[in-house]
Formats: C-alpha cells, sequence, structure tokens
C-alpha cells in the first residue's frame, strides 16, 4: 500500500481544513497535500521535513530535496526539488514550522492527480479539462490580465522578471507565466495559441507553463480587441 494510501487509511474523516486559520495557510498546507498525493508521500512528513530544512538548510523526502532558502523574523523561503527539476517555492509561516505537529491536522485530503504524459496534440483543450501533469497540450485563450513583473530569483542564482497572466476561455480561466521579453508579447484582449505546454500545481492553484519546448503565438486579429 503506498503512502499516502495508508495517510488515507489512517485518516478517513479527515477532509478540507477546518476554520481558523489564514488564507496563505491553507493555501500552503493544500499545497503540501496535492505534492504529497503527486509523489506518494505522507504529507505528515513531508511537513517535518520543511522543519529539518530549516535547521540543517536541505533535507531529502524521498525523491523531493527540501532546501531552505531565506530566513526571517515572520517567514522562510523554501524550494522543493526532484531531479534537479523545480517541484515548487514559496515563503512559509514560520509558525508552522514552530508547530508542525498542530497543523497537520489542517492538511487536506488530496486524492493523487491523473498522470498524464506524451498527450501531444495540434487540439487545444478547453481550459476546464486541464489537470496537473498534463504536458504536451494545446490551449487557445483570450489574455485578461497582464500584472506588473516581478523581479526574483531563480534557481540558476539568476535574476528575471516573472508575470503570470490570465487567461480565459468558454470553460473558465488559468494563470500562464511568462518570463522577461515574454511578457512584452502579449497585451490584454490578446488571444495567444499555447502548443507543446504543461500544467503544473503552485500554491494549490493549476498553472500553465509553456517550458523549453513549447511556443507561443499571439493571433495578430485579435491585437488592440478588447478582453471578453
Amino acid at each position: 500500500m503506498g503512502k499516502i494510501t495508508e495517510y488515507y487509511a489512517e485518516n478517513p474523516s479527515r477532509g478540507r481544513p477546518r476554520g481558523g486559520q489564514s488564507y496563505s495557510t491553507v493555501s500552503f498546507l493544500s499545497s503540501i497535500a496535492h505534492i504529497a498525493a503527486k509523489y506518494n508521500l505522507d504529507p505528515k512528513i513531508l511537513l517535518n521535513t520543511f522543519t529539518e530544512a530549516q535547521t540543517y538548510t536541505v533535507s531529502q523526502c524521498e525523491t523531493l530535496k527540501v532546501e531552505c532558502r531565506k530566513v526571517d523574523h515572520d517567514f522562510a523561503v523554501f524550494l522543493i526539488t526532484c531531479d534537479d527539476k523545480v517541484v515548487w517555492q514559496s515563503p512559509i509561516k514560520m509558525e508552522i514550522l514552530q508547530k508542525p505537529d498542530f497543523f497537520k491536522s489542517y492538511i487536506p485530503i488530496i486524492s493523487p492527480p491523473l498522470q498524464i504524459h506524451g498527450e501531444s496534440t495540434s487540439t487545444p483543450r478547453p481550459i476546464s479539462e486541464l489537470r496537473a501533469n498534463m504536458r504536451g497540450i494545446t490551449v487557445k485563450a483570450k489574455v485578461m490580465e497582464v500584472p506588473s513583473r516581478r523581479l526574483v530569483n531563480t534557481r540558476y542564482g539568476e535574476e528575471a522578471y516573472v508575470s503570470n497572466i490570465l487567461l480565459a476561455d468558454d470553460t473558465g480561466t488559468i494563470r500562464l507565466s511568462l518570463w522577461n521579453n515574454q511578457i512584452d508579447d502579449v497585451s490584454v484582449g490578446d488571444t495567444v495559441n499555447i502548443e507543446k505546454a504543461k500544467v503544473s500545481m503552485f500554491y494549490g492553484e493549476l498553472q500553465l507553463r509553456i517550458g523549453r519546448s513549447g511556443t507561443m503565438s499571439v493571433d495578430v486579429n485579435t491585437r488592440n480587441s478588447s478582453p471578453i
């Protein structure tokens, strides 16, 4: 029996986090649940790994490496990688790291996501059908929002600008991460065609990523059109 299945068996009555916690805390604990489900880990053990990484800088939870990148009075920033590929990065409240056993009771039960690979197709997928770990997919959607770019440090120690733009089609919305010059290629109202993209889970929400093999093009006929 897999570890995540064992966790479900030990906690049959557990469901969504109970009230009384902030949005950022609930989002973090949801992310832990999703990551644990994806990699077949016990989410309670994964949470312990963050506390260990805070003390020793780096800790390992089976195939996942958890690294503490920065610590201040209220937050610590962690990076999770698997085979040198970034899985997740986010600040975590020190309160959670200081009382991990208390916050374990708030971890929601998340079913392991459907593993989908090699789905490369030229037929656009509706946003409502996107699921974590889908790869090689095509999406056609309208740009609804282009947030101000943020300067971040990449896992390679370099600085880069990122903007998580909002895309929408007739079925739903999703965020797409654009980096550096990619941000200048789109405007609100544009229709973009994205090919060979992948869907990941970031901070408890689905996010579309182009990656190294993916491409994005703008339908010139939609330039300067109004958002839907």
